[in-house]
Formats: C-alpha cells, sequence, structure tokens
C-alpha cells in the first residue's frame, strides 16, 4: 500500500480525490486537516494537526513516517470580506503553514517521493488582454496575487530535499459544492446574477477533470508549476448563464464593484479579476480534459 498524506482532505477537493484514489486501490490515507472527515472509511485515517503551528523537531509523527506523496490542499478559504484578520489567516494558512509541512519533509522519515500542491491562478494579476500560460508573468495584482507565489515558493523548497513538485494553478472548480454552490443559491424568483460587464474572462475547471490531473501528477515526474484550467475560454457571462439554465433565469442584474465592496471589501477587486488561462504543460504529461463544456457540466453538478 502506499501511503498518501492529503492535507486539507476533509475539504471540497480533497473529499473527491481521495475516493477516486480509494477507488483505484493499493493506497493508504492519511487526511491532516483540523476537522475529521464526515464519513469513516477503509484504508483512511486521520491526524489532526493545524498547520499553521509548527513540528517538533524533536517529536516523531509516526501515522506520517514513509509517505508515498504528500497531495496538500490545506488552507483558509479566501471567500468573504477583506478584513486585516481574514487576510492574515489567509497568508498564515497557505504560506506559514506550507513553510512548516515542507520543513517537516526534509526529515528523512517524512520524506515523499512527490508534493503535489494546491495554487490559485490569481498568481497572474488581472490581464484581460493577454492570453495567460505557466510562464507568463504577473501584473496588475493585488493581495491573493502575492499569497499565491510566496505560497508556491514555500512548496518549491521540497525541491531542494529531492522532492518532485507540482504545483497546481487551480481555475475556479466547478462541481456540487464550492463557487457554483456558492451562486446558484443567489438566483432566485427568475433573477440571476452576472459578475462585473460579463465580459470579464472566467477560468474554470470541472472537479472530475482537475481530481484526475492530481492524480496523475502524484505518479509521474511533472512540470513544476501547471494551470489546471479546463483550456476553454468562457466569461462571466457564460458562467451566470449556465447556471440561468438550469434555474430558469430569465432576468439578469450586473453586480458591479461598488456593490461588491459593500460586502467583500477589497475582495471585490479580486473577484472581477480577468484571465485567459490555457495550460501549456498537459502535453508533458499526456493529460487531456474531458469536462470541457461549461454548460453541461454545470447541469450535471446542480442536478
Amino acid at each position: 500500500m502506499k501511503k498518501v498524506i492529503v492535507t486539507g482532505g476533509s475539504g471540497f477537493l480533497g473529499t473527491q480525490i481521495i475516493d477516486n484514489l480509494l477507488s483505484i486501490g493499493g493506497y493508504e490515507i492519511i487526511i491532516m486537516d483540523l476537522f475529521p472527515p464526515r464519513e469513516k472509511k477503509e484504508h483512511v485515517s486521520f491526524f489532526q494537526w493545524n498547520l499553521s503551528e509548527s513540528f517538533d523537531e524533536n517529536q516523531e509523527y509516526l501515522i506520517l513516517q514513509k509517505p508515498y506523496a504528500i497531495i496538500h490542499l490545506a488552507g483558509k478559504s479566501i471567500y468573504g470580506r477583506f478584513t486585516k484578520k481574514h487576510k492574515q489567516e489567509i497568508w498564515n494558512s497557505r504560506v506559514e503553514g506550507t513553510r512548516n509541512l515542507v520543513s517537516l519533509l526534509k526529515r528523512e522519515n517524512y520524506k515523499p517521493q512527490s508534493l503535489v500542491a494546491a495554487s490559485a491562478v490569481g498568481f497572474y494579476g488581472n490581464q484581460p488582454d493577454e492570453i495567460l500560460v505557466e510562464s507568463s508573468e504577473r501584473k496588475n495584482y493585488y493581495f491573493l496575487s502575492d499569497v499565491v507565489e510566496a505560497w508556491e515558493d514555500q512548496n518549491l523548497r521540497a525541491q531542494e530535499f529531492g522532492i518532485n513538485v507540482a504545483c497546481i494553478r487551480n481555475g475556479h472548480i466547478i462541481g456540487a459544492g464550492g463557487i457554483l454552490t456558492e451562486v446558484a443559491s443567489t438566483f432566485k424568483f427568475g433573477i440571476g446574477g452576472v459578475l462585473g460587464t460579463g465580459h470579464e474572462y472566467f477560468p474554470w475547471i470541472d472537479i472530475r477533470d482537475l481530481v484526475n490531473l492530481y492524480i496523475r501528477c502524484l505518479n509521474h515526474d511533472t512540470p513544476s508549476i501547471m494551470n489546471g484550467v479546463s483550456n476553454t475560454t468562457e466569461t462571466q457571462t457564460d458562467f451566470s448563464a449556465a447556471i440561468g439554465f438550469m434555474k430558469k433565469t430569465k432576468f439578469y442584474v450586473h453586480i458591479r464593484e461598488w456593490m461588491l465592496r459593500i460586502k467583500f471589501g477589497d475582495f471585490a477587486r479580486e473577484m472581477l479579476v480577468s484571465q485567459n488561462i490555457q495550460s501549456k504543460e498537459y502535453k508533458n504529461i499526456s493529460f487531456v480534459p474531458k469536462h470541457t463544456n461549461l454548460k453541461e457540466n454545470i447541469s450535471f453538478h446542480l442536478q
């Protein structure tokens, strides 16, 4: 059995990855999280830990020893008003949490073959006039781009210890939960919302494809940076229209930045970042997304 440690494994993406690994077979899963999973499953154990706290160099954590691989998903949700406290929690959970994890991995008994780490397309900033690929520079960026840059830097430190690292810059994840459930819940009485002008690019990936991408990276030498996107080109209007099709929406309201700022503060401008993002690195691991029709995927997950 190959031991795979999944940080943040009780969450939206982690539970799907774990279920797929169990269906493949041959894996022993250790969930490292603040909260235990909702269901107990065979070949799955739980290790409660807050990664914002450093590991004791003089203590042995037997359940974590001799891992085959680490899937690192842990991080405070970015959703919510950007108060000073919330921003600090986002930073600490991702940047400091990853620093603590990688510091543990340099110890011989805890060193995996590979570290597959969540990252985010927020890295690139607001660049509506460019086609963005893994080698693109970040421009016109705000707080979340700074977080992603520092977050990836901490993950990539593991390469110094001979660990293969893949940072997957997730697009908006379309699945039965997450952003889709959040937004769809606001479509009521035949009325739906469209963020911004509606022309902002909306990089996304179906959760089924993203799960397969993480698992492929688990077992292959991979590029250190990879965009986790559908390799299609949709906008905020397309996203809202796909939800509206299922909700039988007749009228749409454009939700401008000033409206978003009332509830979300500086997070409002992050929500309206426009990015046409593609992956050039898929070819290096022979990966092709299968679920690339946004309307069909949203209909599937909202059923």
